[in-house]
């Protein structure tokens, strides 16, 4: 029953886009304009680097070494070991969907297993750093409220991480410790893995896009609306709108982290496309942000 409920929904989906094109095609033109411009000029810049570097330290062994010397930390905080102080640290530099990726990818390699890796799944959710005090720095105009913002999000998903940890410490069957393959091996598939990685992030901001805007243009949404219903779907496109409601950096700054810590359905499709041949339960990483971003909200009015 619940397959044909699915089914359903997506044929209705297909056929609202399909009216929406023939309605007004030039929609479709613009959203794909409008997303290759916050693709090029908010993402790419901040998170393609980082995408790479993550690749390079795990072609290389570098993974490893900074997991054995971050693993009694991690051992202590979260009740995990294997490859998860990487995870938790490359997440947390290169921002989503990097946390679900490396997840995957470890759990694939058999450096974690898989109660380790749904519950990574459940709190590795990062903005990229330079994207909060570049991007959303610039747009809140106001450095001070994004500092906030990262500090925030950083914390909430720490807390999360104890708050969901195992009662009993994880044990890693296997850690990789070596690795056979030169720089100038890596540094071409690093960079394969990065561009393809960052191609389905613009092709699902593209799709929820248009979807967005050709809902929003139906229902004659207001400003609130429309800015709220946009960052559910695509969480980049409905903060690029926050300027639009004209109110205080404070309120603005609420906005984007509830954007953020969520994440929209966008990330959330990327994080879906990263587990899926794995087999992870995305459950946990909709139950996550449901937590987080309740935790997120909590601090961010109360300091």
């Amino acid at each position: 029953m619940k397959r044909k409920y699915q089914e359903l929904l997506a044929v209705l989906i297909i056929l609202f886009i399909y009216l929406g094109i023939f309605i007004n095609p030039s929609l479709i033109i613009e959203s794909g304009v409008s997303s290759i411009n916050i693709f090029k000029t908010k993402l790419f810049p901040s998170i393609f680097p980082f995408f790479v570097l993550a690749s390079l330290l795990l072609e290389l062994g570098v993974a490893t070494k900074i997991s054995n010397k971050l693993n009694p930390l991690i051992k202590k905080l979260f009740h995990v070991e294997g490859n998860s102080a990487f995870i938790i640290l490359v997440s947390i530099i290169s921002g989503f969907p990097s946390g679900s990726k490396y997840t995957a990818l470890s759990y694939k390699n058999k450096t974690i297993d898989k109660d380790t890796a749904n519950y990574l799944l459940t709190f590795t959710h990062f903005a990229n750093p330079l994207f909060i005090l570049g991007t959303c720095g610039i747009i809140l105009n106001d450095l001070n409220i994004a500092y906030k913002i990262l500090f925030i999000e950083i914390l909430s998903n720490i807390i999360l991480g104890i708050i969901l940890r195992p009662k009993k410490i994880i044990t890693s069957k296997k850690i990789v410790t070596t690795s056979n393959i030169s720089f100038l091996e890596a540094l071409p598939k690093a960079i394969n893995e990065a561009i393809s990685l960052l191609l389905f992030m613009l092709g699902s901001i593209t799709f929820f896009m248009f979807l967005s805007k050709l809902t929003t243009s139906l229902l004659s949404l207001n400003t609130l609306g429309k800015v709220i219903f946009t960052g559910l779907l695509d969480m980049t496109s409905g903060i690029s709108l926050v300027p639009t409601l004209n109110t205080n950096s404070y309120i603005a700054g609420l906005v984007i982290l509830t954007f953020i810590t969520f994440g929209s359905f966008s990330v959330h499709l990327q994080v879906l496309n990263n587990i899926k041949e794995e087999d992870l339960d995305y459950k946990y990483f909709f139950l996550g942000r449901i937590i987080g971003t309740s935790i997120a909200l909590i601090l961010y009015i109360t300091f």
